[in-house]
């Protein structure tokens, strides 16, 4: 269990709550530091036990009674600090009325009920305090008596050092494109035969192999594989879980397949005759993972799914060896354990890569040995055990400090190489990791959602002098190294841009998770569309309800409402009926009490919920995701939100925040929809969120940036801005006459941009910069920069708007990694000047950036771009390159560049250049440049 951790993060997070609100717990001070500091002390006994004997009812009961006990502490703690401050507000608002009404003689003094409250919820906190002592004794005298063992023999002792994550030794492999490993080959080059061979009648692919064995990895990449998805014309794939059915299963496939709508109200017969009738004239792919059900299989093959003599395959992988001896199988495929030899290659593979082993013969024979005891020939097991060695020295010493851990070394039959390496993480990181259970199976979590939801969940332990975003991209970035989370989708400069939970793992802790109280879920027993939410009454209550059900069917109990820390919805319903139950379930979580602990409410996706008048009196929010909502409007009382760290409003149709936005002095992250907001600002005392880290999609014409313009330059820790300006230039014409010729000079002046300029080139921490300029009829219009050679910690930078000015290299940011210049109108080749850039990675020239007939791109320049993109580059015509140029060029992207007459011999002639993309190209452009390419280097041609 990961008991301890919850235990560890939460007194962490109350003392620090207690040292920053002194003044709200000023009464109550301590009775509070006593018990935390007695919750403090039990944790050294939490930690001897929990580590032991983790089957025993007496042992586990006895650590959940404590967690129990912890969380009714905190409950206790942050719901009189939420009384404090509602009665603090109320008595400004009283105080407000008074002096008013004294103004025309209505009253003489302030009622004193608001006193009165207050001296009972200090008194009852007090007296909640000395009963919770009582309890801690009893708890601490009933320990189960155990032969414990000394702790600093377990692998927990070393989660101590919670700043590993800072070391020098890590290696970039976190911002790497992670290549395609194929560990059973001949199967895979098989498989990938077998699948796009023109063999007509249908097949049936299933592959077996236990827990961890890499199947589903290795059936992922083949579905992905180009030459696979160019064989089919529709393709689904299934990720299932112990509860699914096949009903489950049909609207998984028709989801991927169709735009059918409203398919969750249909009954199953509905469901299988449309989903046959749509695949009968398709030639299909269905990819079904993780199938444990024989009567599942059976069903699927021989009544959804048609019959089809048009070339189409359906690949099942199962774990099971009873499904594994289907007998309708086409094919059948077993991922056997690795022998100790092709085990310790993948090891070594996974650790020094092409380096080769440091160590001597006899270290290297131990080391095989140790591997085949430990993981069986499993490769996830092997993966696991070396991403937990490459957080040590590569140095064997070091690495036998872990071998010599007394969980490792005792050849017990039920030692759990996953587990040994959770429990090996630090306390936070645990509680981090179980998070991403909270997240469907296989889904996709966005980074940027992920470290904001760490972060308002206080799961994040701070360190002097350290940003806190720097340090939650450190604990992803152990994550991924330890080879716990891998990284589905990367942004341009290689950075994560999604991750999810390795499937294996997920099935383990997920569970582990909901067990503990961490999160519940609010999901449907089965796939009936009539049936009931699962409603089981929650050990410990609820503090997290993550919704899959409609949230109208959630429990009206104080158990699953008092004291809820986080709504997180994935209700992702039909688009045309707003969620309207979303203002009924939070209004019951603010409730007669007339405020609510809610920290997190995350309703991305979610259309159109419905969001109570009284929002502000969910005062501790830190989180509130809206992006996707399509929401018009917000809450009056949303500036009441004053601890709020995040608002995304992204992909929305609001038009107005209010002025108290300026004064959220804890908010972090703003993201807007980028359209014109009509944003006040207060005449005076008007401040700035100095620790705005991100601003995006902020549109302001003149009007507003005057408004806003002081405020803006107050913002100066900003890291990511995105910036859209709407100018109405004025056009001055000047005429000089000769007496041999008459020239006219036409230039631009910009009213009111200046100051934001300059601010935009003070921003020492920007990493991301957006910025476009349009006209009132939304067209790209002159764009007026600042050198960006102030900047640098710029790593990528996108330009919208026409360049009066080229912009010379030495203006760049020397660490720039993505550039991106759009209707730039450049007329002078802009190649000699990016080319000298040293650290430039992907370089986009889209919609007229550059208006020149030739471009030439010097001998030896551009050192590290990999990604070339030339899109509707009307004029360009002659294009040369020298040798030496981009030698590391992976991928160049051509669009609509039909006057331009061949690509340069030298790009088609380097080894790394592997993905040639041409979209709108002349016939004869495409049939010279296939000749003349290397066989390594693939097209794709698109019309």
């Amino acid at each position: 269990m990961a008991v301890e951790a919850i235990v560890s993060v939460i007194i962490h997070n109350l003392k620090s709550l207690t040292t920053k609100e002194l003044e709200i717990y000023r009464k109550v001070i301590d009775e509070v530091e006593r018990v935390v500091k007695e919750l403090s002390e039990m944790q050294s006994i939490l930690n001897e036990v929990e580590h032991q004997e983790q089957g025993d009812k007496v042992v586990t009961d006895w650590v959940l009674t404590f967690l129990d006990i912890v969380y009714r502490v905190k409950d206790d703690i942050e719901s009189f600090a939420l009384a404090e401050t509602r009665l603090k507000n109320m008595g400004v608002i009283k105080n407000r009325v008074f002096v008013a009404a004294n103004k025309f003689k209505l009253c003489r003094e302030v009622p004193d009920d608001d006193q009165m409250v207050y001296s009972m919820n200090v008194h009852r906190l007090k007296s909640k305090m000395i009963e919770i002592s009582k309890e801690i004794q009893e708890w601490k005298n009933g320990k189960p008596s155990l032969a414990l063992v000394h702790v600093n023999q377990g692998c927990y002792v070393m989660n101590r050092d919670e700043e590993r994550w800072r070391e020098s030794d890590y290696d970039h492999a976190y911002y790497a494109p992670r290549k395609e490993e194929t560990i059973f080959k001949k199967d895979v080059e098989k498989l990938v035969k077998q699948l796009t061979s023109n063999s007509k009648p249908l097949q049936i692919i299933l592959v077996f192999g236990e827990v961890g064995s890499g199947k589903t990895a290795h059936i992922k990449t083949i579905y992905n594989k180009l030459e696979v998805k160019n064989k089919f014309s529709c393709r689904a794939l299934v990720i299932l879980t112990t509860k699914s059915s096949v009903r489950h299963l049909m609207i998984a496939i028709l989801q991927q397949v169709t735009t059918l709508k409203v398919k969750e109200k249909l009954k199953d017969e509905d469901l299988m005759v449309k989903l046959n009738e749509f695949l009968k004239g398709q030639k299909y792919l269905i990819v079904v993972i993780d199938v444990t059900s024989s009567d599942l299989l059976k069903q699927l093959i021989k009544d959804v799914l048609p019959e089809t003599n048009s070339g189409s395959r359906v690949v099942i992988t199962t774990p099971d060896e009873e499904v594994a001896s289907f007998q309708d199988a086409t094919s059948h495929y077993h991922f056997k354990p690795l022998d100790m030899e092709d085990g310790l290659k993948f090891f070594v593979k996974k650790v020094w890569g092409v380096k080769g082993v440091p160590f001597s013969g006899d270290v290297i024979e131990d080391l095989k040995n140790k591997i085949a005891e430990r993981c069986k020939g499993t490769p996830l097991r092997i993966i696991m055990l070396a991403g937990l060695l490459s957080t040590r020295k590569l140095m064997y010493e070091d690495w036998l400090s872990v071998f010599e851990q007394q969980d490792f070394a005792a050849k017990s039959p039920s030692f759990d190489i996953l587990a040994f390496c959770y429990n090996d993480l630090t306390l936070h990181l645990k509680l981090c990791f179980l998070y991403l259970g909270l997240f469907r199976k296989g889904f996709e979590i966005p980074v940027r959602r992920l470290f904001r939801l760490w972060l308002a969940e206080g799961f994040v332990k701070p360190s002097e002098g350290v940003i806190v975003e720097d340090i939650v991209e450190g604990y992803l970035e152990e994550l991924v190294k330890r080879n716990m989370v891998e990284i589905t989708k990367r942004r341009s400069d290689e950075s994560p841009k999604r991750c999810r939970m390795i499937g294996v793992l997920y099935d383990i802790f997920m569970p582990k998770a909901v067990e503990i109280g961490l999160f519940h879920l609010h999901q449907k027993t089965t796939e009936n569309p009539n049936a009931v939410a699962d409603c089981a009454e929650p050990q410990f209550g609820v503090r997290r309800v993550v919704e899959y059900a409609n949230i109208k069917d959630y429990p009206t109990t104080e158990t699953f409402n008092r004291n809820l820390r986080s709504y997180i919805s994935f209700n992702g319903r039909k688009k045309d009926t707003p969620a309207e139950e979303v203002g009924t379930f939070l209004q019951r979580t603010i409730g007669a009490r007339g405020f609510g602990l809610l920290k997190v409410l995350d309703l991305e996706g979610v259309y159109r919920p419905h969001l109570p008048e009284n929002l502000g009196n969910l005062f501790h929010l830190r989180y509130l995701g809206l992006r996707w909502t399509f929401l018009d409007t917000l809450p009056s009382s949303l500036g009441e939100l004053r601890y709020l760290e995040t608002l995304d409003i992204k992909h929305t149709h609001i038009t107005t925040l209010p002025s108290t936005i300026w004064n959220m002095k804890h908010l972090r992250h703003l993201c807007l929809n980028g359209v014109r907001l009509d944003i006040p600002v207060q005449s005076t005392g008007h401040r700035a969120p100095s620790q705005l880290q991100t601003l995006w999609g902020l549109f302001i014409d003149e009007k507003i940036a005057r408004k806003i313009g002081l405020t803006l330059t107050r913002m100066t820790n900003l890291r990511k801005l995105d910036l859209t300006r709407q100018t109405t230039s004025t056009v001055i014409t000047t005429t000089v006459t000769t007496t041999t010729t008459t020239t006219t000079t036409t230039t631009y002046q910009s009213s009111s941009y200046e100051e934001i300029g300059l601010w935009i080139s003070s921003l020492s921490s920007l990493r991301s910069l957006r910025l476009r300029s349009k006209d009132k009829m939304g067209r790209p219009s002159e764009l007026i920069i600042k050198p960006f050679s102030s900047l640098q910690n710029l790593s990528q930078l996108y330009l919208l708007g026409s360049l009066q000015k080229t912009i010379d290299w030495y203006q760049m940011p020397p660490g720039l990694k993505v550039l991106t210049l759009s209707v730039s109108h450049l007329e002078n080749d802009p190649m000699p000047t990016l080319s000298q850039l040293p650290s430039l990675i992907v370089l986009r020239l889209l919609a007229a950036s550059y208006v020149g007939e030739e471009m030439c791109c010097p001998a030896d320049g551009f050192p590290a771009l990999q990604v070339l993109k030339l899109w509707k580059l009307e004029r360009l015509k002659m294009w040369t390159a020298y040798e030496g140029t981009m030698q590391n060029l992976h991928t160049l992207d051509i669009r609509c560049c039909r006057e331009l007459e061949e690509i340069p011999v030298t790009l088609l002639q380097i080894q790394t250049f592997e993905n040639l993309i041409l979209t709108n190209m002349p016939k004869p452009f495409v049939s010279g440049t296939r000749k003349k390419k290397k066989k390594h280097t693939k097209i794709v041609q698109n019309e």
